[in-house]
């Protein structure tokens, strides 16, 4: 049996020789590629007489594409991370400041929500229609006229149907004409930024509002 610490002797200076040039110059940590060229190494210099075993390699497998997965993971949320950062900067200077918006966002969890608008204008026929997250229009509520100045509308789901909890969007609309006509009719002051999907969403009032909704921006009240 003499063959057996021949092919070691031989086998051996191969596979310290390969690990050594992976990590004679180590990075700030082990990553992906190295652990590739290590399962290959070890595939080259393998012991003929005692191989990898199959479930030893489908576990190695295993781990690479596990590593591999979470350093995709680490790079999509440290991407996000800076891009957040920076634009949670940014909004930053809108504390305190008076904003219009053409939407608010609001939380419902069952219980009767009341959504403030104010009006730059008198509306001869004025409706707050809500939509979901989907961007669905779950109610449609008539106001009638409105004359210019701060308003309320309570939101309730239409009778015989049961919304889910969740954030919903709500907008005012002008009907006059027969035409369906928005209106930046969400105001007040920031009183708080916080990130949503990666973008700023301003505390405004009760309700909060997406940066992208917003369309005047006023000079700052303190």
């Amino acid at each position: 049996m003499a063959i057996i610490p021949a092919l070691i002797s031989s086998v051996a200076p191969k596979i310290v020789g390969a690990i050594t040039d992976a990590v004679s110059k180590p990075p700030e940590r082990l990553g992906k590629d190295d652990f590739l060229k290590l399962l290959v190494a070890q595939l080259r210099n393998q012991n003929p007489l005692n191989p990898l075993q199959n479930d030893q390699f489908i576990q190695q497998s295993a781990q690479f594409s596990s590593l591999e997965e979470l350093q995709n993971i680490r790079k999509g949320v440290e991407g996000l991370s800076a891009g957040g950062a920076q634009a949670l900067g940014s909004a930053a200077a809108l504390l305190g400041r008076p904003v219009v918006a053409t939407a608010g966002r609001f939380d419902y969890q069952g219980s009767p929500v009341t959504l403030p608008f104010t009006l730059a204008a008198p509306v001869a026929e004025a409706v707050v229609e809500v939509t979901d997250a989907s961007g669905a229009v779950v109610s449609r509520q008539s106001l009638g006229a409105r004359p210019a100045g701060q308003h309320s509308a309570v939101f309730t789901p239409p009778s015989g149907r049961i919304l889910p909890g969740g954030e919903y969007r709500y907008r005012i609309v002008s009907m006059e004409g027969g035409r369906s006509t928005p209106l930046a009719a969400v105001a007040g002051s920031v009183s708080g930024i916080t990130l949503s999907g990666g973008q700023p969403v301003l505390q405004v009032g009760p309700v909060t509002v997406s940066l992208a909704d917003v369309t005047t921006i006023g000079a700052p009240t303190n």
